[in-house]
């Protein structure tokens, strides 16, 4: 039986994977940190579910549950934490288990942190931007360039919440002497003023062939959730990003990392730049644009891991609108955007987060729940 395990949260990440290679016919594993699956559940392609507190318990369930199979299983991270977990567990996993690795000079912990990455990056000749790192107690770098973004240095110890904006040097002052962060450890980086982005989501094969067979273009933000994209365009690689491309390739060989990934870029919308942002070694939350829109990265990389021929795929040749519908939802009940913006930027798209074709239970369940969480709904209940 071709079985695959994708462990992470009970959400949208772990979510696309598990529809990504189930479509594909894979017999998909899911080890969820959750009391009880709510979302997963729905999906026909999650054949078994498990839950378990934290990472350590699904290591735990991986070495006692399926150790013992005739062929190794690849398993899947779907969060930095998961990842981070695998690596450190490799020497003890990677005799019954196939995953991301990265065997050059840096291991996957060690490149998670954004200021080796910010290093990388100008290794590589990547537009950074003005990057300081601090650590508790903190004090105002520098000098610094304003405005500027306060975020975990490396981002499955801090969270969400520890990001924010600050417009000038008394507000970064006020931020880092009050406010209380779930690390010690932060990265205060020049906010580029941009007016879209680029997530480059790929798949590193061991044999050194890098896939990245579209981009994904986010064009509008939620600023109450941290600035989440909510409309994005998917799209064939353009003249302006492949020289990124390129270089991302280059990084990817260099490092020797094979698995998943997204690179986050930035468009200056002053001086029409695109600054490196970071890299996450793992599935990219966003990664069913690609699936539903081309090239089924996760499969791709399934069958890279087993030593099997890859499937070749017939991508777009035009963009096309999408939206993570979840997100967009959020940012109208939370009176981020109004009500003819939404409907507005409704027109037009082409696809859906959750949305697969083949498996729409998830889709229907995640939106059902957002109208029951809208508050003057709750508050009748």
């Amino acid at each position: 039986m071709n079985k695959a395990i994708v462990i992470g949260f009970d959400a949208v990440n772990a979510l696309g994977l598990v529809q990504s290679l189930g479509r594909e016919g894979v017999y998909v594993i899911a080890v969820l940190e959750c009391e009880k699956s709510e979302l997963i559940k729905h999906s026909k392609y999650a054949k078994e579910i498990y839950s378990v507190n934290n990472v350590e318990e699904a290591i735990e369930l991986l070495i006692h549950k399926f150790a013992n199979e005739s062929s190794p299983i690849p398993v899947f991270a779907a969060g930095d934490g998961v990842a981070m977990a695998l690596d450190k567990n490799y020497d003890k996993l990677s005799k019954y288990f196939l995953f991301e690795h990265a065997y050059g000079k840096y291991s996957i912990e060690q490149l998670m942190d954004k200021e080796l990455q910010v290093s990388v990056a100008k290794e590589f000749q990547f537009s950074v931007p003005v990057s300081v790192c601090i650590h508790a107690p903190f004090s105002v770098p520098q000098p610094m360039i304003y405005p500027c973004i306060v975020k975990p240095l490396v981002s499955c110890i801090g969270n969400k919440h520890d990001i924010v904006i600050a417009e000038d040097e008394k507000q970064l002052h006020d931020i880092l002497t009050h406010k209380t962060f779930n690390t010690e450890d932060l990265l205060i980086q020049q906010y580029i003023q941009r007016d879209y982005e680029y997530c480059m989501i790929g798949c590193s094969q061991k044999n050194g062939g890098v896939s990245m067979p579209l981009a994904l273009r986010p064009v509008a933000f939620s600023h109450f959730l941290q600035d989440a994209s909510t409309v994005q365009y998917v799209e064939p690689l353009s003249d302006e990003i492949f020289p990124e491309v390129v270089k991302i390739k280059e990084l990817m060989n260099a490092i020797k990392y094979v698995g998943l990934f997204s690179v986050e870029f930035m468009h200056d919308m002053k001086n029409g730049k695109i600054y490196f942002t970071e890299i996450n070694f793992r599935n990219d939350g966003t990664n069913s644009f690609i699936t539903q829109n081309g090239t089924n990265l996760p499969y791709l990389h399934y069958l890279d891991l087993l030593n099997l021929p890859p499937k070749t795929y017939s991508i777009i040749q035009k963009p096309k609108k999408v939206i993570w519908e979840g997100i967009h939802f959020s940012a109208l009940i939370h009176h981020d955007i109004s009500l003819k913006k939404w409907l507005t930027e409704l027109k037009g798209t082409e696809g859906f987060l959750y949305y697969f074709k083949d498996d729409k239970a998830p889709f229907y369940f995640s939106f059902i729940n957002k109208i029951k969480r809208i508050p003057i709904l709750s508050s009748k209940r």
